[in-house]
């Protein structure tokens, strides 16, 4: 079976669905299943779902970014004519993620009201993004969030300065939605990744985790160590021997308290002490 395709081909066997992986022979253009990418995880272009109802449609990003990533997408709308697009910002992403993003395009149009000598312009956009985010949230049977009705039923600009004098209050509440939201995907996610389901946490999570797995050790950052360093890491942090600037494979130990910071990765001392204990 073929894995390696130039652009173009690439673009139409990820909307022929005849396959489950392919890639450029680059590397920065490629898909795995229904999710087409550029440049990493990070940028998913176009994500084939299917609602509650079996209807099936393609979320397509709104997103520009280089050069480059701007004409794969320009690739993968022309090869996927015969799907139904609903645009929006992350295509594999949770949908407060959407509906923040969203909500930051409504409020940089709103604002724009205060001193329009062109109002409509910026309430055209209001309402096309309000059809968006429609189209969107009837597809998967959501409700649109009040904190985002807020901003896209905007009709001129004292209803944008009313708006503006409760910003304190509605980013109280974005900000506690945004919190549960994350916890949820976080309970979530985190039991996938201990159970083996997914190779690292890509939720945002204030520490990092472990588990093992056959001859080794992986943390929620999908860095592998091996046991035998494992257990000396563990002993050092035991026998209160781990020094700032010690090494762990090739990241530095940054900070040693309550929060053990090596590299990038920040656990609770209390939890490698327990995990360790495993190792013994």
């Amino acid at each position: 079976m073929k894995n390696i395709f130039t652009n173009s081909e690439l673009a139409h066997t990820y909307a022929n669905q005849s396959q489950q992986r392919g890639r450029t022979s680059s590397g920065s253009f490629y898909f795995e299943g229904k999710t087409i990418y550029s440049y990493g995880q990070h940028f998913p272009i176009a994500n084939i779902v299917t609602n509650d109802k079996g209807e099936e449609v393609m979320l397509f990003t709104y997103r520009n970014y280089s050069n480059t990533t701007s004409k794969q997408i320009s690739i993968v709308r022309s090869a996927t004519r015969q799907y139904k697009k609903i645009y929006c910002h992350t295509p594999k992403g949770n949908h407060s993620t959407n509906f923040d993003n969203w909500l930051k395009l409504a409020k940089q149009q709103a604002e724009k009201l205060k001193k329009a000598k062109k109002p409509e312009l910026y309430l055209n956009e209001l309402n096309r993004l309000n059809s968006e985010v429609s189209e969107y949230t009837q597809f998967f049977s959501l409700e649109i969030p009040q904190y985002l009705i807020s901003v896209l039923s905007i009709k001129d600009k004292n209803e944008y300065l009313q708006y503006e004098s409760k910003a304190v209050e509605f980013a109280k509440i974005e900000e506690a939605k945004r919190l549960k939201e994350q916890k949820k995907k976080f309970k979530e996610d985190i039991k996938k990744w201990f159970n083996l389901e997914t190779s690292r946490l890509y939720t945002t999570y204030k520490y990092d985790f472990l588990r093992i797995n056959d001859n080794r050790i992986e943390t929620t950052q999908a860095v592998q160590i091996p046991l035998a360093i494992g257990k000396k890491l563990y002993e050092l942090i035991r026998d209160n021997k781990l020094s700032v600037g010690d090494k762990v494979l090739n990241y530095s130990v940054n900070e040693i308290g309550k929060e053990i910071k090596i590299g990038c990765h920040t656990f609770k001392q209390s939890y490698l002490l327990k995990f360790g204990s495993q190792l013994s």
